[in-house]
Parts: C-alpha cells; sequence; structure tokens
C-alpha cells in the first residue's frame, strides 16, 4: 500500500530500460494484427498504463532494496584504489611519521603500520572520505609493479560473509572479487579493512594472501 505522506511527484525517476520500452511495443504490433481497428485505441492505452506501472516500480525498487554496506563499501574502495592508480598521490608521506597527521585528519589512530620492506614498498599514506566517512589508505607497489591499497573505513554496520571468509594462518578474512580486483576484508571492531590489488589470477593469490598476513599482523587501526 502507497503511503498517504510520500509525494510521488519527489521519488527519484530512473529511465526504463530499453528492452522493456521494445518489448511493449511489439506486443503492441501482435494485437494490431489480429484485433478490429477499433480495439487500436483501448490496446495503445493498455500498453501506456504497462509503462507507466513500470517506471514506477523502476523509481521506487531502489527506495524499498537499499544496497548491501558490503558491497558499497567494496565498489568505493575499488573506486578509490582505481582513482590512485590513475593519478597516484601528490603528497606521499612517510610512515610513521604521518601517524599522528593521518590522525588528525581522520579520527582513524594506528598504534602500528606496516611500513613495508624488500618486497612490498611503501608508496603513501593519505585520508580518503568514502560512503561518507572518512578513512585512512596506505598504498604499497610489489618487485612486479602490483599497486597494494590497504583501507579502513568505519563502518559499523559492515558484516564480514562466513561464505567468503578464508583461513589464512590463525585469521578468517573475507576473500572476493570485484572488476577485475581481488578484495580482502576484515574487521577491527566498528573498523573495517580492505586490500586491494589486481592480483586476481591463481599464481598471484598467494602472495597476495601472503601480502595479507604481512600487514594484518602489523597495522593496528583504532577509531579515535
Amino acid at each position: 500500500m502507497t503511503d498517504p505522506d510520500i509525494d510521488l511527484r519527489e521519488l527519484p525517476r530512473y529511465r526504463a530500460p530499453a528492452a522493456l520500452r521494445a518489448a511493449i511495443l511489439r506486443a503492441a504490433h501482435r494485437e494490431r494484427e489480429w484485433a478490429p481497428r477499433w480495439w487500436w485505441p483501448a490496446l495503445l492505452s493498455a500498453a501506456a498504463t504497462a509503462m507507466a506501472m513500470a517506471l514506477f516500480w523502476v523509481s521506487v525498487l531502489p527506495l524499498a532494496l537499499p544496497g548491501d554496506p558490503l558491497n558499497r563499501a567494496i565498489r568505493a574502495v575499488v573506486s578509490e584504489h582505481t582513482r590512485n592508480l590513475i593519478w597516484g598521490e601528490s603528497r606521499p608521506r612517510v610512515v610513521p611519521a604521518s601517524l599522528p597527521w593521518l590522525t588528525q585528519e581522520t579520527g582513524i589512530g594506528l598504534t602500528q603500520a606496516f611500513a613495508g620492506d624488500n618486497e612490498l614498498r611503501f608508496v603513501a599514506g593519505e585520508p580518503i572520505y568514502l560512503e561518507g566517512q572518512r578513512g585512512v589508505a596506505f598504498h604499497y607497489i610489489d618487485p612486479d609493479e602490483h599497486v597494494v591499497s590497504y583501507m579502513v573505513l568505519p563502518v559499523p554496520n559492515l558484516m564480514v560473509p562466513e561464505r567468503h571468509r578464508i583461513q589464512v594462518d590463525r585469521y578468517r578474512p573475507a576473500l572476493t572479487r570485484n572488476d577485475g580486483f581481488a578484495i580482502f576484508v576484515w574487521k577491527h571492531g566498528d573498523l573495517a579493512s580492505f586490500l586491494v590489488s589486481d592480483m586476481v589470477s591463481e599464481a598471484d593469490l598467494g602472495r597476495f594472501t601472503a601480502y595479507f598476513l604481512r600487514i594484518r599482523e602489523t597495522t593496528e587501526p583504532y577509531l579515535e
């Protein structure tokens, strides 16, 4: 039942899929082939009504089915990782010297952070703003030029799904893929951590898992 307090004119509108219009027109054409001419106005009216109803349901569906917090967060961190790949960081900062500045800018503290080693070189640390939340991102690069981004966001309602969890030493992060990237996801209380890279092949996943373990064991974020 429609809520009487909702003004339908204020709801967002979305263009109907092209396939929907084509299907309605095909159905109307088939009806015209056998229907008497005096039926055509009624048939066209019915087709228009069907299209109007479809447009209405397309417009209200996003309101009834909000996106999953995990999927939204993954899309956001993948977009941020892609932005870093394209533009890089104009003001690279060095860990651990930058930790107080990052905490001041983001509200996320780090008792310790992975500063890189002879295989995974630290490139930059920076504040980020994703999904309406301030977060922190560290970027690394390995000998094969794979960029690895570690990001932390406050997402208290995010649940790490059991079906995607894998055992990595004593940890059980979720491992998923999105748009050609592999993503590890795990929680520190109300903070969600993401490790993103393009290391999606079976040969690369072993090294990516080793990078996760290295960062997970040496980086401890907390909310200020």
